[in-house]
């Protein structure tokens, strides 16, 4: 788990005076738990605290080192405000359920525990960016996140929040400050799942969730007999993709009565209505964001594929379309040969990029794939998903941003460390590749050496053997 750009606010009571800022978080002062570790701290005998990364409403998220285990993991310590043993054994069910959760675009869980007064979950940490610290760049270029990724994205997370629906889990804060965009491989992760929330079932007037993104029923407008469920995260992921496809949420108000009962009884907005050209996705995102559960999409893989169909009516005559971006990604072994994949239309460039990597592997073995374009680079991932890929920026068919949005959508698209190579990586390119996971840039003319210890760097950081 990583840091979102905004504070956790999932969980909170809201009243008729409270505000929202810009993210529709509420604004008020978070909770603390009851013991805050420093850094160096020990908690529960294993976890040394290394830094805040932030808090919320319900709690603390701290980087902090596994000392059994030698790796790094977020903690997240929460002071629970309930008072019935009903609420306490619900936390506890939820956070086995979770714990057994296994999917690449869900946060996992490590351990669930009490430290002195507090609760603690150990969990992945995930270095990047929040998909809200995204989308605010763009809008301050003015610019909306391209809508090729914008769908893969929707398509990853809506996988995880299936397979979390399948072990009776249900988010109840899905947003864009609850998303992270992995660095180096650009796997769209959900954090904060609803465990630390005010679970009290003394408490029935308790909302859950950030109100720009919440149901109905979540929000108590919906009558009684509705509960929130796998229905509710639909709705949320149906805002989020609202939002990441015409720059801007489906309900404006500023006012938190106002704007609940928008969600409630405002007529859906179109999305063509903000961008003329999103037409094909009106049905679809009209659907996810019906009043009533019962009209929306049965499970988020059908909305996200919907989304595919809507984005790429022609996909199958297509031969740069890539698969649907809800399509599960097949395990591989652990054992095999690393994968190379260097994309530049100069030949001479691609077998020195090639003999780079050669270099850094240092007997290693690997399998080196050379592609002269883009369309030749989104053939050779399908045959062959690369572990890494040396990329050219400036190329005559798709360029490197283009390529790579494709190469990301394709299955284990979001596995691949990336190296950009160009004369010309300034901020604006480093800022469109920043939604892909791409931290790495080196320029040209390349030296050689350089771009070894860059490779080098990936290869430790991901782990080869």
């Amino acid at each position: 788990m990583s840091t979102p750009s905004s504070p956790d606010r999932s969980g909170e009571a809201l009243s008729d005076t409270s505000s929202i800022d810009e993210s529709g978080n509420v604004i008020d002062p978070p909770a603390r738990p009851s013991i805050t570790p420093e850094p160096g701290m020990i908690v529960a005998g294993t976890y040394r605290v290394e830094k805040e990364l932030g808090r919320g409403g319900m709690g603390v998220v701290y980087r902090a080192r596994d000392t059994w285990l030698d790796r790094t993991v977020a903690l997240k310590l929460i002071a629970p405000t309930w008072d019935d043993a009903l609420a306490e054994q619900r936390l506890q069910q939820e956070a086995k359920a979770l714990a057994t959760l296994r999917d690449q675009h869900v946060v996992q869980v490590y351990a669930f525990g009490r430290h002195g007064s507090s609760y603690f979950f150990a969990m992945e940490y995930v270095e990047g960016r929040s998909l809200e610290a995204i989308l605010d760049e763009y809008r301050q270029r003015q610019s909306a996140l391209p809508q090729h990724r914008a769908i893969t994205i929707l398509g990853r997370i809506a996988d995880g929040l299936d397979a979390a629906h399948g072990r009776g889990i249900v988010h109840r804060d899905v947003k864009p400050g609850n998303i992270v965009i992995e660095e180096d491989t650009g796997r769209p992760v959900l954090i904060d799942f609803g465990l630390a929330q005010q679970h009290s079932a003394s408490r029935p007037e308790t909302i859950e969730g950030t109100p720009v993104y919440m149901a109905p029923e979540q929000a108590g407008l919906a009558g009684e007999g509705i509960p929130v469920g796998p229905w509710s995260d639909v709705y949320a992921l149906g805002c989020v993709a609202f939002e990441l496809l015409t720059g801007r949420t489906p309900y404006l108000q500023r006012d938190l009565v106002r704007l609940l009962h928008a969600h409630f009884s405002a007529p859906v907005p179109l999305a063509s209505s903000v961008r003329p050209e999103l037409a094909p996705f009106d049905a679809v995102l009209s659907r996810a964001l019906a009043k009533n559960p019962a009209d929306r999409y049965t499970s988020c893989g059908a909305f996200a594929r919907d989304l595919v169909l809507a984005g790429s009516p022609k996909a199958q005559a297509s031969p740069s379309a890539p698969p649907p971006a809800s399509v599960r990604q097949p395990a591989e072994s652990a054992t095999r040969s690393i994968r190379v994949l260097t994309v530049d239309d100069d030949p001479a460039f691609g077998k020195f990029a090639a003999k780079a990597a050669e270099l850094a592997m240092k007997g290693r073995s690997m399998r080196i794939r050379v592609a002269r374009s883009g369309q030749a680079a989104l053939e050779a991932a399908r045959e062959e998903p690369p572990d890494l890929v040396l990329l050219d920026l400036d190329m005559p068919d798709l360029d490197g941003v283009d390529t790579l949005s494709h190469l990301r959508a394709l299955p284990r698209g979001d596995h691949a460390r990336v190296v950009v190579l160009s004369g010309r990586v300034g901020p604006q390119e480093r800022w469109k590749f920043a939604v892909l996971g791409v931290r790495e840039f080196v320029a040209k003319p390349i030296d050689l050496r350089r771009l070894v210890d860059t490779i080098e760097g990936i290869v430790e950081r991901a782990g080869w053997a």
